[in-house]
């Protein structure tokens, strides 16, 4: 009798088991609602959309195809060292697996650990659908932990369904796309009543060398009330995806008139229109392949008042790496505004290391940090003047070239570390856009924040210089934040003479008369300049790191910039930075309990030994 109600609770059990387990199949139903969605292919055959629900993911995949779908998260963007899912639809029946390709050769291997739960699949006569779900971290370390970092997605699919329990060759069915899979679910949806205004180069002839900065002056709607911008989206020309790198948007000063209108040159020219400089500000920016950007709710960009800019300066970065001939660009920018108000004005600030050959980064390190400050003094004379109670950040993106692989901001109060306010461990060079928070946070008089760019230069035996082109190297972030103050930069530089006496030099040519400047003494690096000079030491790892410790303990030049080329009295001011603790990523990583190997698989065997142990210790 009690062997008989042990049994029956046990089957109780396995219901409920079941209906949570992670890794038991399902068939047909209905389709499930998405909050994220991405095409990632460019024919648009290619569809995922996926949802977060606590520490659960789910994907749906939907292929133009009747054979079999693959999705793969990668460290790099190739198959190797891939996790990856491969699923379909076979005589009416879905089916999934869980795969890994843990050698670099890419060969596919099944996992002893079958962790991902296929929910639903169908198919019709173009089209399969495939739904699947698995914890961001599935305790298994052959799969992938799912992290709010940049994450490549990679993908193919077949036109015939697996066979013999290996899948045929996928040919050039196939792709990469980097997505950031944790993005918090912000409403974006736009009313249909919304004006549109375009932003763009029409027509540019793209010079024959590796790195463009093209800027022209453009006037805005003549708006005779306030109006809120509400969403940026990028205007592309098709097949310039991987041409265009970033665009920004600069408000001019009051002072310019419709003469300047219709007159494009490249940008940090020495022959650039004079009426450039006159454009410092940056209130709008876009990366490569990121996608349009919507203001939260109760914020916009302001447009139409006598503050507001009439005049803007449109930036593009086109990265030629080629340097090929011929191509002819008319890419932009489109606003999306409204005179229906929210209830605040939106900002933007840069921050980190102010762009400068005073940057550098040494050849052949594995990893080299620099760190750009918006420092107490600078914050804190901006916000006591214009928002005691301080200002809300939503949004924030970091912005590094291709040597870039962490980047952080670290954040502040009182010297005491608050965690992290955005961060990206695998960083894209080639995925670059603003990301919500998950919280907003509050900066407030007595903050302050550090970005940090970790790079990789083993590639490299020069000097990598701070400077435009994507060989140079950048470590920015830009904060999108409410209300709106006036602190358009928020930056940092080191001092150039403690790095120069780094390597042994002592005394430069007066009156500085070059650019870049030229050495005096010592013998060695006479009459060179201070570029030649860094690339001419012998640089070892073991000096690399101690220059790194030396940069982050000598003084500093501030950026503290206000809009319309005026500045706050801490700009230009050399201050010590704070000494820092290296950044420690425990703190800011929830513990996870992993699961046992009976919520991976059917439980029932699990279950019966439990029993059979019971029965054979109490002796029923």
């Amino acid at each position: 009798m009690r062997l008989g109600s042990l049994l029956s609770w046990c089957w109780v059990l396995r219901l409920l088991v079941l209906k949570k387990s992670p890794a038991s199949a399902a068939g047909t139903r209905r389709r499930e609602t998405f909050s994220h969605h991405a095409v990632l292919d460019e024919n648009g055959k290619y569809h995922l959309r996926w949802k977060l629900e606590n520490t659960v993911i789910t994907f749906e995949v939907e292929v133009e195809t009747r054979g079999y779908v693959g999705l793969g998260l990668s460290p790099t963007g190739s198959m190797a060292q891939s996790d990856m899912v491969i699923g379909g639809v076979a005589n009416g029946r879905p089916y999934l697996k869980d795969y890994n390709t843990l050698n670099f050769e890419g060969k596919l291997n099944e996992d002893h650990h079958q962790d991902y739960r296929l929910e639903y699949g169908m198919e019709n006569k173009t089209h399969t659908i495939i739904a699947f779900s698995r914890y961001l971290n599935s305790c298994d370390n052959k799969d992938k932990i799912i992290t709010d970092n940049t994450v490549r997605v990679i993908w193919a699919y077949h036109p015939k369904d697996v066979q013999h329990d290996h899948p045929q060759y996928h040919s050039s069915n196939r792709g990469r796309k980097s997505l950031h899979l944790l993005n918090p679910v912000v409403d974006t949806s736009i009313a249909s009543d919304v004006l549109v205004f375009e932003i763009r180069h029409y027509n540019v002839t793209i010079p024959k060398k590796d790195t463009t900065y093209w800027c022209q002056i453009f006037k805005l709607p003549d708006l005779t009330k306030k109006h809120h911008v509400i969403r940026v989206e990028p205007i592309i020309q098709k097949g310039h995806e991987h041409l265009v790198h970033h665009i920004l948007l600069y408000q001019c000063h009051s002072i310019l008139n419709d003469s300047i209108l219709s007159i494009g040159h490249e940008c940090y020219h020495s022959n650039m229109p004079d009426d450039f400089f006159n454009c410092e500000s940056i209130i709008l920016a876009w990366a490569i392949g990121g996608k349009g950007f919507a203001y939260p709710s109760n914020v916009g960009l302001s447009l139409g008042t006598s503050t507001d800019p009439v005049y803007v300066m449109m930036e593009i970065h086109y990265d030629n790496v080629n340097s090929q001939e011929g191509y002819v660009d008319s890419s932009g920018l489109k606003l999306l505004y409204t005179p229906v108000l929210r209830k605040y004005d939106a900002g933007v600030i840069e921050t980190g290391v102010w762009v400068s050959l005073y940057h550098m980064i040494p050849p052949n390190m594995p990893s080299y940090t620099s760190q750009g400050h918006c420092t107490m003094e600078c914050l804190e004379e901006a916000l006591s003047q214009e928002k005691a109670s301080g200002i809300h950040v939503f949004a924030a993106l970091l912005h590094s070239h291709l040597a870039g692989r962490v980047l952080r901001i670290r954040h502040f109060r009182n010297d005491v570390e608050q965690p992290l306010l955005a961060h990206d461990d695998e960083f894209d060079f080639n995925f670059q856009e603003f990301r919500y928070l998950k919280e907003e946070r509050v900066l407030q008089p007595g903050d302050s924040l550090v970005t940090e760019c970790q790079y990789n230069t083993t590639s490299r035996s020069n000097m990598t210089w701070g400077g435009l082109s994507t060989r140079d190297e950048m470590c920015l972030s830009y904060l999108l934040y409410y209300p709106k103050i006036d602190l358009s930069r928020c930056e940092s530089l080191p001092e150039i003479l403690p790095q120069l006496e780094f390597i042994g030099v002592r005394e430069i040519i007066q009156p500085i008369k070059t650019w870049p400047f030229i050495i005096k003494s010592p013998k060695k690096y006479k009459d060179l300049s201070f570029t030649e000079a860094m690339n001419k030491f012998q640089w070892s790892r073991k000096k690399g790191r101690e220059f790194n410790s030396l940069v982050h303990r000598i003084e500093m030049n501030v950026r503290c910039a206000k809009h319309n080329e005026e500045e706050w009295h801490v700009h230009g001011i050399p201050v010590s930075p704070p000494s820092l603790n290296p950044w420690e990523p425990k703190a800011e990583v929830e513990p996870v309990t992993c699961r046992t190997a009976w919520q991976y698989s059917d439980p029932l065997p699990v279950l019966f030994s439990l029993i059979l142990h019971i029965v054979l210790a109490t002796g029923i």
